[in-house]
């Protein structure tokens, strides 16, 4: 009786036709996309959940930074993007993890709303906080070793975001999410600090943190002399430090094509 062999370098046919499929991008098993109606009334902060997304009143924009994992200034394309907004609903199958979730709206995207895109390195505007002479902040309690941070009212009327034990780290991603534009630490502050920010909503991108909605751009700092008033800007100044224009090298997602109406569900 003749052995059965496989020759090296050659694969039986149901294995070459395996071999040769190409592997399966991840995609959610169901999925709603459509046209919001209107801003809701109460609204909630759009985050996945373990194996879904329960995206509402969203901009294409915003949907764009979390499928390609971008913050929102490093996306290049029409204005509509950011104008247009959408409900967007979807659970993966199951086993799905929330790592892959991302992968999973890029191919909801393309789907629904034909999106096509490419990376490509560029020179983004950003702004480096710095210490001047008077550097005011106040570290914090050798014991504290967390971040904490609480929103509230300020005396003035206006936000104020409370930080305990926060590094430089904590508080230009406070001030990136606030302005919607990059900020960079240039300050060589080590250790935790406490401090306050005060300044008024609508003075800042406010939405670019988490909403979804519509994001304006950062305000620019205040003329040279100018009374800077209640302003992110003001109290970065009441801690001795200061704002300045900067350029970052980022990899931008620029927008080859999309949509604006999704394919139907």
């Amino acid at each position: 009786m003749r052995a059965a062999f496989l020759v090296p370098g050659f694969l039986l046919p149901a294995a070459w036709a395996a071999w040769c499929q190409p592997a399966q991008t991840p995609s959610f098993e169901v999925a709603s996309v459509k046209a919001a109606p209107a801003r809701p009334p109460q609204w909630r902060p759009a985050r996945p959940g373990v194996d879904r997304i329960d995206f509402q009143y969203v901009t294409l924009w915003y949907c764009i930074s979390y499928a390609y994992g971008v913050h929102s200034y490093q996306i290049s394309g029409p204005d509509w993007l950011k104008s247009l907004h959408y409900d967007v609903n979807a659970k993966g199958p199951a086993g799905t993890t929330r790592e892959q979730l991302p992968e999973m709206m890029r191919t909801l995207l393309a789907e629904r709303f034909k999106l096509r895109v490419h990376r490509e390195p560029r020179e983004i505007s950003a702004l480096a906080l710095v210490v001047v002479q008077d550097n005011r902040i106040k570290p914090s309690a050798p014991e504290i070793n967390d971040a904490q941070v609480n929103m509230s009212t300020s005396p003035e009327g206006g936000e104020r975001i409370e930080v305990k034990g926060g590094t430089m780290t904590t508080l230009v991603n406070t001030l990136t999410g606030l302005l919607g534009r990059p900020v960079v630490d240039r300050t060589a502050l080590k250790g935790r600090y406490d401090f306050a920010l005060d300044f008024s909503r609508d003075q800042t991108a406010g939405s670019a943190a988490g909403g979804g909605y519509n994001e304006p751009p950062a305000f620019p700092p205040p003329m040279p002399g100018a009374e800077p008033g209640l302003s992110i800007y003001s109290s970065i100044q009441r801690l001795g430090l200061k704002l300045e224009a900067a350029k970052l090298p980022l990899d931008v997602v620029i927008v080859d094509g999309a949509e604006k109406t999704p394919v139907e569900n």
